[in-house]
C-alpha cells in the first residue's frame, strides 16, 4: 500500500522533456515529409544543421514517429556534442522505443552537463530501477534528494525518498531505508503516517525482523486505529513470538470488521492449535469451511479457496468430498502450472482412496504437461514399484527425479526400493547390495519409519538377520511415535516374530550339529 502515487517512468519523461523549444517556428509552417531531404543538400554551417536535424527530429517526436526522431536527433548530437537539450530527447526517444540501455547512455551524459539537475538524476534513477540495476538507481536518488528543488518538485521528491527507501530495503539496508522514510516526515511531505509506518513494519517482516515489524505495527495502530490490516500484521507478529494472547486478541478484533476473511480465520486456527485449544480451533476450521463452501458456490475463481477446502476434506477423511471440489476447480480459469498441481493433488487423493487406476491417469496428465515435475516422477516410479511393474521404467522415473534433487531422502528410498523388487524378480544378489547403498544413503537424509522397514527388509533378504532386526525396531519406534499407524506397526511386530523364530531354529540346530559333531569325535562333554 502506497503513502504516495509512484509515478511511471513515462510521467517522468513528459516532465522532464516538455521544453519550448527556440527556433523551430521557422520549420513549423513548411513541416512535411518534402522538408527533411533539403537538410542534406544545404550550404549550412554546423550549427545551423544541428538545428535543422535537430527541428526535424522535434517535429517527428510530435507525430510520436521515434524512429524516424531519434534519426534526426542522432544527426544533431553528432553536430552539436554538448546540446543537453537534444540529449534529453535521444533519452525520450530510445525509452519510447524500449531500448532502455541506449536512453541511460544519453542520460549519463546529460548528468554529466547537468549534475545539479533535480530532473535528471531522478529520471536516470527510475530507469536504473526499471532495468533491474538498484544499486545504481540508489546512487542517482541520492544525488536526486541533494539537488535543490523548488515546490513542484516536491511530489517528485517525495517520490524519490519513498523508492531510495524501498531500494535500501529491498538491499537489505533497513536503517537507511528507514531514514528515507524519517526525511519525508521531517520535509512534511507525508499526509497519512499510519501508512508510512506500514509500510516499514512490511518490509521488516519480509526480512523476518518480527520485533522490529511489530514495533512499527503498533505505530500504525496508534495513528489509525481504524486500519485493519494492521491487526492482521500484529497478529502473525504476536504468533511468531508466541505470544498466542495478543495474538488472539489481535486476530478478533481484525475479524469484527472482516469475519468472512478466511486467511486469519486458517491463522487462528493454528495458534488454538498451538495451544492446544481443540475446541477452537475445530470451532475455526468449521468457519473455514462455511466462507470457503460459499464463496466457490458463487463462483469464486480463487484457486486457493479450493486448495484449501480441498484440504479441510482431507484431513477430516472426506475423500470424496475432497475430489468432488478439485474436479470443480478445474472449471475455473487457471495456468498450466495450477492445472498440472491439480492432477498430482488428485494423484494423492485416489492413491488415499485406493483406486490406483485414476492415481496413474492423473500422473500421467501431470508429466504431460511437466515432464520434469520430480514429484510426479518419483509418485508414478514408486506405484510402479509398490505393483511390481514396470521396474526399469520406474528405475528412470525415479532417477529422473533424483536429478532435480540428488539429496531428497524419499526419492533415494524409492530408488532403493526399486532395486530391491527388481532384485527378488530376477534373483540378483548385486541388485540387493545397490538396493542397501540407495536407502542407507536416504536415511541420512530422511529418518523415516518406512526407510528403516525397506532396510531392514533388505538386510533380512541378505541374511544379514542382526541388521534386519535393528532396523525394524527402529522402525517400530518411530511408527509408535505417529498418530494412525497400527497397521504398519503390527506388520513390523509380524517380521520381528517370525525372525526371531527363525533365529532361534538355527540356534537349536547349530547346537544339535556341534554335539553331532562332538559325539563323532568322542569328544566328552
Amino acid at each position: 500500500m502506497l503513502f504516495v502515487k509512484s509515478f511511471s517512468v513515462i510521467f517522468v519523461f513528459i516532465i522532464l522533456f516538455s521544453i519550448s523549444f527556440q527556433g523551430c517556428s521557422s520549420i513549423a509552417a513548411k513541416h512535411d515529409s518534402q522538408s527533411l531531404p533539403v537538410i542534406e543538400s544545404s550550404p549550412l554551417h554546423a550549427q545551423e544543421k544541428a538545428h535543422a536535424y535537430f527541428c526535424a527530429g522535434y517535429f517527428s517526436l510530435l507525430d510520436r514517429d521515434w524512429e524516424n526522431a531519434a534519426a534526426n536527433f542522432e544527426k544533431a548530437i553528432q553536430l552539436d556534442r554538448s546540446s543537453g537539450r537534444i540529449m534529453q530527447h535521444l533519452a525520450t526517444c530510445y525509452f519510447q522505443l524500449g531500448k532502455n540501455e541506449k536512453s541511460i547512455d544519453y542520460l549519463e551524459k546529460l548528468a554529466k552537463i547537468k549534475p545539479n539537475e533535480f530532473s535528471v538524476h531522478y529520471t536516470l534513477a527510475t530507469l536504473y530501477e526499471t532495468v533491474g540495476k538498484y544499486r545504481e538507481a540508489i546512487e542517482e536518488y541520492e544525488y536526486a534528494r541533494q539537488c535543490k528543488t523548488t515546490k513542484l518538485d516536491h511530489v517528485f521528491l517525495a517520490d524519490t525518498l519513498y523508492r531510495l527507501a524501498n531500494l535500501y530495503m529491498q538491499e537489505g539496508m533497513m536503517e537507511k531505508g528507514i531514514e528515507c522514510y524519517k526525511s519525508m516526515f521531517d520535509m512534511k511531505l507525508v499526509s497519512e503516517p499510519a501508512k508510512i509506518y506500514y509500510e516499514i513494519g512490511q518490509k521488516y517482516f519480509e526480512k523476518n525482523d518480527t520485533k522490529k515489524a511489530l514495533e512499527y505495527f503498533l505505530k500504525v495502530k496508534e495513528a489509525d486505529p481504524k486500519l485493519s490490516f494492521a491487526s492482521f500484521y500484529l497478529t502473525l507478529c504476536y504468533d511468531a513470538l508466541h505470544d498466542y494472547d495478543n495474538a488472539i486478541k489481535e486476530a478478533k478484533v481484525f475479524l469484527e470488521k472482516e469475519p468472512d476473511n478466511w486467511v486469519m480465520r486458517l491463522a487462528l486456527s493454528e495458534i488454538y492449535e498451538k495451544t492446544n485449544n481443540e475446541s477452537q480451533q475445530s470451532e475455526e476450521i468449521k468457519k473455514i469451511e462455511e466462507i470457503l463452501k460459499k464463496n466457490i458456490d458463487a463462483g469464486s475463481k480463487n484457486s486457493k479457496e479450493y486448495f484449501l477446502l480441498c484440504q479441510i476434506y482431507r484431513n477430516q477423511r472426506k475423500i470424496d468430498k475432497a475430489i468432488a471440489v478439485v474436479e470443480n476447480m478445474k472449471l475455473i480459469p487457471l495456468d498450466k502450472e495450477t492445472i498440472r498441481d491439480i492432477h498430482f493433488l488428485l494423484a494423492n487423493l485416489y492413491y488415499e482412496d485406493k483406486r490406483f487406476d485414476r492415481v496413474e491417469e492423473e500422473l500421467q496428465m501431470a508429466l504431460k504437461l511437466d515432464p520434469d515435475f520430480h514429484e510426479a516422477n518419483n509418485f508414478l516410479g514408486y506405484l510402479f514399484v509398490e505393483n511390481n511393474r514396470n521396474l526399469d521404467e520406474a528405475i528412470q522415473l525415479i532417477n529422473k527425479a533424483l536429478k532435480a534433487q540428488p539429496r531428497n531422502g524419499a526419492y533415494l528410498d524409492s530408488l532403493g526400493w526399486a532395486y530391491y523388487k527388481k532384485a527378488q524378480v530376477e534373483g540378483r544378489h548385486d541388485y540387493l547390495i545397490k538396493a542397501l547403498q540407495k536407502l542407507l544413503e536416504a536415511v541420512q537424509f530422511l529418518e523415516e519409519p518406512d526407510i528403516y522397514d525397506h532396510i531392514g527388509d533388505v538386510h533380512y533378504s541378505l541374511g544379514n538377520w542382526d541388521e534386519a532386526v535393528n532396523a525394524w525396531r527402529k522402525a517400530q519406534d518411530l511408527y509408535k511415535k505417529m498418530f494412525n499407524q497400527e497397521v504398519q506397526i503390527e506388520n513390523i511386530t509380524t517380521k520381528l516374530e517370525k525372525l526371531k523364530r527363525l533365529i532361534s531354529v538355527e540356534e537349536t540346530g547349530s547346537k544339535v550339529i556341534k554335539k553331532r559333531i562332538e559325539v563323532k569325535s568322542g569328544i566328552q562333554p
